[in-house]
């Protein structure tokens, strides 16, 4: 007889564990590969969900699977959909699964555990009244299931909440013709970016006919309205909660697993955790900030997927390691782009450095030519080293690969002498002869020989 294959049990199969299953599958095609997930749909963009909402024909429902439950099984893995995993006994290597279709309750045993658990969204719980109106999050297929109905000929959008997730919505529900107002408990919406940038993506928002209630939180559903803390009437017929997310850990926490400050699953950068075999990644899991080397936890798709990648390898009996986040996010706002990378100037501080910084708008093209636009980009650098630490970006042109630029030169650690003279790609119609990132990079390393700088 042959020796006994290897056996992986993935929990969860939406970015990370799909991810982890697919790259597991192409490093060793001899192993047993289980994945079980309680939804009935896997690997789709959440990310996605509002483009879907605002045009379902330019971006239809099955687009928004990356991979199919039979391109799966025809890899040879066994996935069970609709199968909750209700316990961990990590010392018996064994999960407790119940078949969500008829009840049956099992024991799956295991070699190698990936917890891809991922993230829930915060849903307020509020007193409503009896034509309160409905409320939806935009975070699983479920979620969007439930709203397309909801949307049909509806007039009066309240949006809970001003992150990446609500200003999408905000568009969406623009673009079907809804008036729109905004509620953010916080006193200003995005805090990871200065006051100068965010005042840009308000007046974008005022520009657009939305409303925002800023430093107001929602109190109660009433009859086709919303009551804020401060009192505020406001009419509604569909609210979107996009107040945030918090980990889904329950298992891992009834398991005896250690959890980190922020409730995410503590691992190392082979994204094992404290039990050996037994592994998580994405929003379940936590990740190291790659500048400060602080824990840290990030809900973003694309960190689920990457590290999903390097759970798959190890998981498969490989020594990858996962090199951290810099925290690098963009989203739109309309006409604008919004952007950022690496540490604010308070974030240095704290971690140790001594950070200055400017603020500047250069042109997005050469200045002649159609589309030329500004581009606002605040540049932090560490003042001993010159070494680059992050940046803000605010502009309709050009940002997307201006914070890219900037996200390969705090990952190679450069200083802003290399990233004021790199070799950029240069023609009228895409870019200055200076790219705006060097033009900062060379307006901070000026201060900086100065003397000067302000730090923000």
């Amino acid at each position: 007889m042959g020796a006994a294959r290897t056996r992986i049990v993935i929990v969860g199969a939406v970015a990370a564990g799909s991810k982890a299953a697919a790259t597991a599958r192409r490093r060793d095609p001899t192993l047993e590969i289980v994945v079980l997930q309680d939804e009935a749909d896997i690997a789709y963009s959440a990310c996605g969900l509002p483009y879907h909402l605002a045009d379902p024909e330019a971006i239809p429902r099955h687009r928004l699977v990356a991979r199919t439950p039979e391109r799966f099984r025809s890899d040879g893995i066994d996935l069970r959909i609709r199968h909750r995993v209700e316990a961990l006994e990590l010392e018996a290597r064994s999960i407790t699964v119940v078949d969500l279709e008829n009840g049956r309750t099992y024991a799956e045993p295991f070699d190698r555990l990936l917890l891809a658990t991922g993230a829930e969204p915060i849903r307020p719980e509020l007193p409503a009244g009896p034509d309160a109106p409905p409320v939806i999050t935009l975070r699983s297929m479920a979620d969007l299931d439930r709203a397309v109905p909801l949307i049909t000929g509806v007039h009066d959008v309240v949006i809970a909440g001003c992150g990446y997730v609500g200003l999408e919505a905000i568009e969406t529900f623009r673009h079907l013709g809804a008036t729109v107002t905004v509620v953010e408990r916080m006193p200003r919406m995005l805090p990871a970016f200065d006051d100068a940038l965010a005042a840009r993506v308000l007046a974008e928002l005022a520009r657009e006919g939305v409303d925002v209630v800023l430093g107001e939180g929602l109190a109660a559903l009433g009859d086709r309205e919303v009551v804020t803390d401060g009192g505020r009437h406001i009419r509604a017929d569909l609210v979107v909660a996009a107040v945030g997310v918090r980990t889904n850990t329950g298992l891992a926490r009834d398991a005896g697993l250690p959890l980190g400050a922020m409730g995410a699953i503590t691992v190392d950068d082979r994204m094992e955790t404290a039990v050996p075999g037994v592994f998580a990644a994405g929003d379940c899991a936590e990740t190291t900030d790659r500048l400060t080397g602080e824990k840290t936890w990030l809900p973003l798709g694309d960190v689920a997927n990457r590290q999903g990648r390097v759970a798959g390898e190890n998981l498969a009996g490989g020594d990858r390691r996962f090199p951290g986040v810099l925290g690098t996010a963009i989203f739109r706002v309309f006409s604008l782009t919004v952007a950022r990378t690496g540490l604010t100037a308070d974030d240095a501080r704290r971690a140790g450095f001594d950070p200055v910084g400017c603020r500047i708008d250069a042109p997005s093209r050469a200045r002649y030519m159609p589309g030329s636009v500004p581009l606002g980009i605040g540049l932090v650098a560490d003042r001993p080293s010159g070494r680059v630490l992050g940046a803000t970006l605010v502009g309709a042109d050009g940002a997307d690969k201006a914070v890219d630029t900037i996200a390969a030169a705090i990952w190679g650690s450069l200083t802003l002498d290399d990233l004021a003279d790199i070799d950029l790609a240069y023609a009228p119609p895409f870019s200055p002869v200076f790219a705006p990132v060097q033009v900062a990079a060379e307006v901070l390393r000026g201060r900086l020989r100065d003397g000067a700088g302000r730090v923000g």
